[in-house]
């Protein structure tokens, strides 16, 4: 299909480099995370990084081609699975709970919570739009009273982030999790 900007459309082999760049890059970001080496996808893809490169631009572009749509459905899910529960403290524990969660099980999706690749931009879009939702929490809490207002929104943008640092580094304490529990639970209030 051509697009508005009057470039031809592109030949069937092309579409077929792009389709399998696309399933090699998210297959090994899933499983790597999102600095999973270019060069491996584009052998698994059967094209040259050159030819990556050519068709993406970047890195970021290759990130920004695969992984905004999945990070988008499985924050999604997590968004809706929150608003499930009736309490506004219930909300935000069922959120952070959520975040660790997928930044423990997926290194592409910690790798975007922890804005490794700022320049993936329809990435950092995704991100963007959870952290509102979690912000958006916080305050919900405040305003019903139980959760301190010394605990602020950028508190749980820092807890995630520490999470997501601590969850993919070997070498972090093993009391990472408890740790941060601790923080959390002691933010609320005692109504």
């Amino acid at each position: 299909m051509a697009e508005a900007t009057g470039q031809r459309p592109l030949r069937k082999d092309a579409r077929g480099s792009i389709s399998r760049i696309n399933a090699a890059a998210l297959e090994a970001f899933l499983a790597k995370g999102l600095d999973a080496s270019l060069n491996e996808i584009a052998r698994a893809a059967g094209v040259s990084v050159g030819t990556l490169y050519n068709r993406f631009g970047s890195r970021e572009g290759v990130i920004d081609a695969v992984i905004p749509e999945i990070a988008g459905r499985k924050l999604q899910a997590l968004a809706g699975q929150v608003m499930a529960w009736p309490t506004p403290r219930e909300r935000v524990q069922a959120f952070v709970d959520g975040m660790i969660e997928i930044q423990q099980s997926n290194p592409a999706l910690n790798d975007a919570v922890l804005r490794r690749f700022p320049e993936a931009t329809a990435l950092i879009g995704v991100c963007d739009h959870t952290a509102d939702f979690g912000r958006q929490l916080v305050r919900d809490a405040h305003a019903d009273g139980s959760l301190a207002t010394s605990f602020t929104e950028d508190d749980l943008i820092a807890l995630l982030w520490m999470a997501g640092t601590a969850s993919s580094e070997p070498s972090a304490p093993a009391s990472w999790r408890r740790i941060l529990d601790r923080a959390l639970d002691s933010a609320w209030t005692h109504r």
